[in-house]
């Protein structure tokens, strides 16, 4: 029996206990070329919300370089620091506040952050033995292993890949 809380999601069908750390490594390196293909199959709709309430392309690929940024501050804090603990934050705040200019996010520069991140996290944990794959940070009363993080990053992104997907396939149907 694996001993590890991994990320799943039903939405989706992300499972994080599919992936052995080197494959997890190699996921996240792959997600600036993933959202670099997906942008620039975007096409004209690359800014166009596909219904009320659904990001556009731009806007979900701003949200997922910014979260795959805190993953990497997050992990940074895990292997650096003995169990680093940090107040709770409002997420949904935070998402709103960052959310005001994704819009109008140049998709270069956007795909060019994914990419240096996800190399960046995935640089820090592949360098680090197996052990700190266990190190952990707690924010408020939650607990995350470097590991989970890890899951999270990928699966955040790798989720809103398939909601652009869908939401690409939306406007393409009605149009």
């Amino acid at each position: 029996m694996d001993p590890v809380d991994h990320e799943l999601c039903v939405a989706c069908g992300f499972d994080g206990s599919v992936y052995d750390a080197a494959s997890l490594v190699a996921a996240v390196r792959a997600l600036g070329p993933r959202w670099r293909a997906l942008l620039a199959e975007a096409g004209p709709e690359l800014r166009e919300r596909p219904e009320l309430g659904v990001w556009s392309a731009i806007e979900y690929a701003a949200h997922s370089r910014d979260v795959t940024a805190l993953h990497v501050f997050g992990v940074g804090q895990a292997l650096n620091d003995d169990e680093p603990v940090f107040p709770a934050i409002d997420g949904d705040a935070l998402i709103e506040a960052a959310a005001t200019d994704y819009a109008t996010e140049d998709p270069k520069a956007v795909v060019d952050a994914i990419d240096s991140e996800a190399a960046r996290l995935a640089g820090m944990v592949g360098d680090a033995d197996a052990g700190a794959w266990e190190r952990g940070v707690t924010i408020g009363t939650d607990r995350s292993t470097v590991r989970r993080m890890l899951e999270h990053a990928l699966h955040d992104s790798l989720h809103h890949v398939y909601d652009v997907e869908g939401g690409l396939r939306r406007l393409r149907a009605s149009g």
